[in-house]
C-alpha cells in the first residue's frame, strides 16, 4: 500500500479545511465570472482527483465525498441557476479513475457535463485548454507531491490570455518541502540512493520553476533551532508566489493548512487570480471553512478527553455523565469563538485607525491591509462590526445604508476634522 493508498482510506483533519474551501469558492467563481454570458458556462480542472470517496468510517456505509464529488455538487447548485460547470476529472492512476467514474455515475445528477481522464494532468492541459476556449476557468490542483512542473503551469493555465477568467488553486506541501530540503541540509537521513535523492530534488526544481529554491532553502534554514526548516519550507512557499506573479502577474492569497491548532503548516492553499474581487470573496469562503475546521478539531479533542475520562477514576469533573461533559466541553468552545471574534474585531479596528490616517480605505483594493493578520479568520461581518465601532467613536464615516451596495464596493473614510 502506498502513501497515497493510506491517504484516501480515511479523511484526514487538514482535508476538513480543503474541502470546506472547495465545497464554497468554486460556487461563487461560477456564478460571479458567468455573470452576462450567454451560455453561463465555466469550466473546472481537478488535475489530481482520486477515486472519489474516502473509504467508509466505522459503520458508515459509504466513505466521505471526495473533491470531485464537491465539485458535482457544486454544477447541481450552479445548474438551478442556470450556470453550467464542466468538470474535467485527470486520475494517473487507473484504479482509482475507474472507481471515479463508478462513483460518478451513481451520484451525479442527470444533465450535468463532466468527463474522467486518465493518465497525468500534464498530458491533458491542452484538452482541457480547448474545452474552455473563452470560458472561465477554475483549475485545483493538489497532487501527492509535487504538481505540473512549473513551466507548464505558467505557459498553460496561467498563461491564457489576459481577458479570460482564470484562477487555479494549488495545494503547496510544505511539508515535502521541508523533507526534500533536508537532503540539502543533511537533516533528512532514509534508505533512498543518491540517484534517487537527485532525482528526487530534480522534480522538486521542475515543479518551483528551477534550482533558485536550493539556496534559499539552505539560508533560511541555517539559524538550525527548533522549526527552522518549517520556517524554511515556508519561505520557499513565498518566494514561489513572488515568482509567478513576476512571471505571470497572477496575484495570491496563502492559506495555512494544519493537522493541529499551533502546528506548522502542512500544506498552503494558494489561490492564484488577477481579478480584484477574488480576494474578498475567496477570504469569506476561507474564513467559513476555518471556521468548520475548528469546530472539526473540537471534535476530535471532545472524543479524546471523553475516552480518556472513561479509563481513568474520578474523572476530571467527578460525575459519570458524558453528556453533561460534552455540552460543557461546548460551551467552552462557543466561548473561545466569541473571545477570538471580539480579537478579530479589535484587530480590524486598529488595522483601519492606523491606515485611514493616510487617507480613504477602499475595502476591495485595500482588503489585506484592512483584515492583516485576521486575513483567512475574518470575514464581512468582523469588519462591519469593527467600522460601526469605530464610527461611533468619531474616527471614521458610517457605513452607507444602501443594501444593494456590497461592502468589497464600499470605501472607508476618515471623519472630517
Amino acid at each position: 500500500m502506498t502513501a497515497n493508498d493510506r491517504f484516501f482510506q480515511t479523511k484526514q483533519a487538514a482535508a476538513v479545511l480543503k474541502h470546506g474551501i472547495l465545497a464554497r469558492y468554486p460556487t461563487v467563481f461560477t456564478t460571479m465570472t458567468s455573470v452576462g454570458r450567454v451560455d453561463g458556462r465555466v469550466v473546472y480542472l481537478d488535475g489530481y482527483a482520486g477515486p472519489g470517496r474516502y473509504e467508509p468510517e466505522g459503520d458508515a456505509a459509504e466513505g466521505e465525498p471526495g473533491s470531485p464529488l464537491i465539485a458535482i455538487r457544486t454544477a447541481e447548485t450552479v445548474k438551478t441557476w442556470k450556470r453550467t460547470l464542466h468538470c474535467v476529472f485527470v486520475e494517473r492512476n487507473r484504479t482509482y479513475a475507474d472507481n471515479l467514474r463508478t462513483v460518478l455515475a451513481e451520484d451525479a445528477g442527470p444533465g450535468l457535463s463532466y468527463e474522467v481522464l486518465d493518465g497525468d494532468v500534464q498530458g491533458h492541459v491542452d484538452h482541457v485548454l480547448s474545452v474552455a476556449g473563452s470560458s472561465p476557468l477554475f483549475a485545483f490542483l493538489d497532487p501527492f507531491g509535487t504538481a505540473l512542473p512549473y513551466a507548464e503551469l505558467r505557459h498553460t493555465l496561467l498563461g491564457r490570455d489576459t481577458r479570460l477568467i482564470t484562477e487555479v488553486l494549488l495545494n503547496f506541501n510544505v511539508h515535502m518541502v521541508g523533507r526534500i530540503g533536508g537532503y540539502l541540509t543533511g537533516d533528512e537521513e532514509d534508505e533512498e540512493t543518491t540517484g534517487g535523492r537527485s532525482a528526487t530534488l530534480a522534480r522538486m526544481d521542475a515543479f518551483l520553476g528551477g534550482p533558485w529554491w536550493q539556496d534559499e532553502f539552505r539560508n533560511a534554514r541555517l539559524s538550525n533551532d527548533e522549526g527552522s526548516a518549517a520556517r524554511a519550507a515556508m519561505h520557499i512557499v513565498e518566494q514561489f508566489r513572488r515568482k509567478v506573479h513576476d512571471d505571470t502577474g497572477f496575484q495570491s492569497f496563502a492559506v495555512p493548512i494544519r493537522r493541529r491548532p499551533h502546528h506548522n503548516p502542512l500544506f498552503v492553499m494558494l489561490l492564484f487570480y488577477r481579478h480584484a474581487a477574488a480576494p474578498y470573496m475567496f477570504n469569506e469562503s476561507v474564513s467559513k471553512a476555518n471556521e468548520e475546521w475548528r469546530h472539526h478539531q473540537h471534535n476530535i479533542e471532545t472524543a479524546e478527553l471523553l475516552e480518556s475520562l472513561n479509563d481513568e477514576q474520578p474523572n476530571l469533573f467527578d460525575v459519570d455523565d458524558e453528556g453533561y461533559t460534552a455540552r460543557y466541553l461546548e460551551e467552552r468552545v462557543d466561548k473561545a469563538e466569541r473571545k477570538l471574534e471580539e480579537e478579530w474585531i479589535t484587530l480590524i479596528a486598529e488595522n483601519i485607525r492606523h491606515h485611514v490616517k493616510s487617507g480613504p480605505l477602499p475595502v476591495e483594493a485595500r482588503l489585506t491591509d484592512i483584515h492583516g493578520t485576521t486575513l483567512g479568520l475574518a470575514r464581512p461581518m468582523h469588519l462591519t462590526r469593527a467600522w460601526d465601532r469605530l464610527a461611533e467613536e468619531g474616527v471614521v464615516e458610517r457605513r452607507l445604508p444602501d443594501k444593494k451596495l456590497r461592502m468589497r464596493r464600499q470605501t472607508i473614510y476618515p471623519v472630517s476634522r
